[in-house]
Formats: structure tokens, sequence, C-alpha cells
């Protein structure tokens, strides 16, 4: 049953990844590169209030447990317990890092085009609250959003940031805190249905083993599948805005 819905997600996964601002991402002038992650940070402010949304939103309690312990790694803690820089700060620190000053990053406004896709991003976990298939469309939704793109866009860009970044430190080390880390935990590697524990899972493949368990119709499947194709349609236009 799955068949399909995996099918056109490597289908979506493959035409996102051909976006021309990625197939040109090198050849880009740095201070326009340092717009778009800044851009880009507006839709990575609105990770945490997404995951709160969908756990205030789902029923499922085996999902909440997942939902709930991917929130949790956004704020992470040292073995003391004592807080360490959020994710957020990390992001942050990496873009001084790419060259971006304090000033440049706190004072440069949302663009309209942002704006429209960060609030219809949202939209796909706060309406259609009636809907047979709802709890299954907003983890689809948060995967495929929030991890499974995610990943692709960082992959894509860590190709530009990589000349700055990818110089190890002292203590051997990368020196990225926030991008180099999220392509590699938030991607897909397997299909769903096909997931293994063997290595740890992904973000992507830990919320793709509750869809796994939550879908069973062919009408289920055809719903996400509609979702993750407005999601990819959507990230989409946020890049072309730079084009």
């Amino acid at each position: 049953m799955f068949e399909q819905l995996n099918k056109n997600e490597a289908f979506l996964i493959e035409k996102f990844k051909k976006h021309p601002l990625f197939v040109s991402i090198n050849t880009m002038e740095w201070s326009d590169f340092l717009n778009i992650l800044i851009q880009r940070r507006f839709l990575s402010l609105s990770i945490v209030n997404t995951y709160e949304l969908v756990i205030d939103a789902l029923c499922d309690l085996e999902s909440l447990k997942t939902v709930r312990s991917i929130l949790s790694e956004e704020y992470p803690r040292n073995t003391k317990g004592e807080p360490l820089l959020s994710h957020r700060e990390l992001l942050f620190q990496d873009l001084i890092s790419l060259g971006a000053t304090r000033e440049q990053i706190l004072t440069t406004a949302e663009t309209q085009e942002t704006k429209i896709i960060r609030q219809k991003s949202l939209d796909f976990f706060t309406k259609n609250f009636d809907h047979q298939y709802y709890e299954i469309g907003i983890l689809t939704a948060l995967r495929f959003w929030a991890e499974v793109l995610v990943s692709i866009e960082y992959e894509y860009l860590w190709k530009k940031m990589s000349e700055r970044l990818s110089e190890k430190t002292n203590d051997n080390k990368v020196k990225s805190e926030f991008y180099y880390f999220h392509k590699i935990h938030d991607a897909k590697i397997s299909d769903i249905g096909n997931e293994s524990i063997f290595g740890g899972l992904t973000h992507s493949d830990e919320l793709a083993i509750h869809l796994k368990r939550l879908i069973a119709s062919p009408e289920a499947c055809d719903y996400c599948i509609d979702i993750e194709s407005d999601i990819c349609n959507l990230k989409y236009k946020f890049y072309d805005q730079f084009l």
C-alpha cells in the first residue's frame, strides 16, 4: 500500500533537488547567499511552534511520544541537566560564522514572499481539523515539511556553506553546529514501511514508523500524497523568490 506514497516522495525529492537555485548554488554571490539563509531562518523559527501545534492536535499517544522527543532536542542539556545552546542559538552562531553580522540578522525584514509561505506552511497544521485523516495528515506534513525537505535544503545549501564551515577546528569538530548536523539527522534514509532501528533512526524515519502504523487505507495514502505535493510546491516557491 505504501508503494505509491514512496514513489511520490522520491519524485518530489528529485524535483526539489533540481530547483534552479540549488543547481547554481556554487556560482552565487556570497552576499546573496547570506540573504537566502537569513530569510530561511524565519522558517526555522517556526519549527518549535509547529511541533507544539502538532502536540496539541495529536491524540495518538505513540506519535506524541516521538514528537515530544524530537521537540526536546531543540533545547539540549548536558549530563548535569544544565541547558546548552538551543538549536535557534546554534543557527544564529552558524550565520555569524558564515559572515553575517548580528545587526544584519536581527534587522533584516521578512520578505512578503517568505511571510506568505510561512503562514501557508502553518495552515497544514491548523486547518481541516474535521478531516477523517487529520492526524495522519499533520504527521505527514510535519515529517515532510520539517524533516525530509529540510534535510534536502541543507544538503544543497551546505555545498556553498562548506566553503567556510567545513574546515575542522583544533578538536577535530566541524565548524557548523547547526546546518551540518541537521542535514544528517533530519534526512529520509528509508522508504515508509522499511525503517530499521539498526544504526539509529533519523527524525524523518522516526515519524515514518507512525505513518506506517496509522495509514490503513489507499484513501489515507492518497491524502498524504496530496499534502506532500502541496508542501513541496510551497518550499519550491520559497526559493523561487531568489531567482
